[in-house]
């Protein structure tokens, strides 16, 4: 294997950030914990140098070099979950029967949906933090996949079936997403 990379990124590690690299499972350490994940990939060249996490290939095709790039947004992601941390905030929505909410474990149970008696389940997926109010959700933690996941799951338990979507608007929808400082609004 040639030594000559045809494709590099580089990412800065921040300042109150740890990185530990072993083979290729990168270690991420800050002030709001810890996160590790595994880039089994074998296109891809990850090495640590000063303060700098660089990854290279040495392919030339489209789809290594974005192999690189998911790379290093992953270690972005997670220096920013480490630091700040996410928050996704869900609104209530419902025109007629009010919607309750409990969480239970690993497990949101949403109850009274659109008059329904049954009980709707969505996952809790990893180790996010759930607040609920009358009429918003509001989902916290480090890892960027296990809070939007876990929003989406909830979101999914209110999806409407076999009725008209325009008319029947009750749910649970993300309406804003928190990473760190920054806003992005979804209304």
């Amino acid at each position: 294997m040639s030594t000559d990379y045809i494709y590099e990124q580089q990412i800065t590690i921040p300042e109150d950030c740890q990185l530990i690299l072993e083979d290729k499972t990168i270690t991420v350490s800050g002030p709001k914990g810890s996160l590790a994940r595994t880039f089994p990939e074998p296109q891809t060249t990850i090495r640590l140098e000063d303060k700098e996490l660089i990854v290279t290939t040495n392919i030339k095709r489209k789809k290594a070099r974005a192999l690189v790039g998911t790379v290093v947004a992953h270690v972005r992601n997670m220096f920013i979950g480490v630091q700040h941390g996410y928050k996704y905030e869900m609104k209530i929505v419902y025109s007629h029967f009010p919607i309750t909410i409990e969480v239970q474990d690993k497990e949101v149970i949403i109850k009274n949906f659109i008059g329904e008696r049954g009980l709707r389940r969505a996952r809790v997926i990893g180790d996010v933090s759930i607040e609920t109010t009358e009429d918003e959700v509001i989902i916290s933690g480090i890892d960027i996949e296990h809070v939007s996941q876990t929003a989406a799951n909830i979101q999914l338990a209110t999806k409407i079936r076999d009725k008209d979507r325009r008319v029947f608007l009750d749910g649970i929808y993300v309406i804003r997403k928190t990473k760190g400082e920054s806003v992005k609004s979804i209304v």
